[in-house]
């Protein structure tokens, strides 16, 4: 008979997350990850596979959690182009308080690993794609009230605000300064004008 687990798994991801987060993929060894998370590397092994699954594993617990904690962060009652200004500005202001600089852990992820490892891949698109959509359905909203303009096409307009929120990440990691970062917000949401 097969023994219970005697650790919570999403505090194990989270800890590994940490790790993965602070020295990447590579730059993770097991033992670190022993060390972080109080598991036996034979515990790791049957829970996770190897040090690849429980990376993936704890990147699609982040991305998973920072999805929640953005939608119940969203101010209610905000019109669609006020929620795109919302989104913009949350992220200033993460990069502006993350004294260590680690940026996104997806973007980091994606920048280290995406064209390396066809898993990490899929991540990063389907994470790009849940990003575009909830991007469309502001900007089709908001198109459709008149709030935001119809210059360019809707599907169009949510790949640019990916792109752009992206960019804004990197800058934000790189160079954290509010003035810099809001310059580019202005001119990347004037699209919407």
């Amino acid at each position: 008979m097969p023994k219970a687990k005697q650790f919570n798994e999403g505090e194990v991801l989270q800890k590994a997350r940490d790790v993965f987060w602070k020295q990447g993929y590579n730059g993770t060894s097991m033992d670190e990850l022993v060390k972080a998370t109080g598991l036996s590397r034979s515990s790791i092994y049957d829970t996770f596979g190897d040090k690849h699954g429980l990376y993936v594993k704890s990147l699609k617990y982040y991305s998973e959690a920072q999805t929640e904690k953005l939608l119940i962060e969203l101010p209610s009652g905000l019109s669609s182009r006020k929620r795109i200004n919302w989104f913009f500005q949350h992220h200033i202001d993460v990069s502006l308080t993350d004294p260590n600089r680690k940026g996104c852990f997806m973007l980091n992820s994606t920048t280290e690993l995406a064209n390396l490892d066809n898993s990490i891949n899929q991540l990063a698109v389907d994470n790009m794609d849940q990003m575009e959509a909830l991007f469309l359905s502001w900007i089709k909203e908001g198109q459709a009230n008149g709030e935001i303009s119809k210059r360019f096409k809707a599907k169009a307009l949510s790949r640019h605000l990916f792109n752009c929120i992206n960019g804004l990440k990197v800058i934000g990691q790189t160079k954290p300064d509010k003035s810099t970062l809001e310059d580019i917000v202005k001119v990347s949401l004037s699209v919407l004008d």
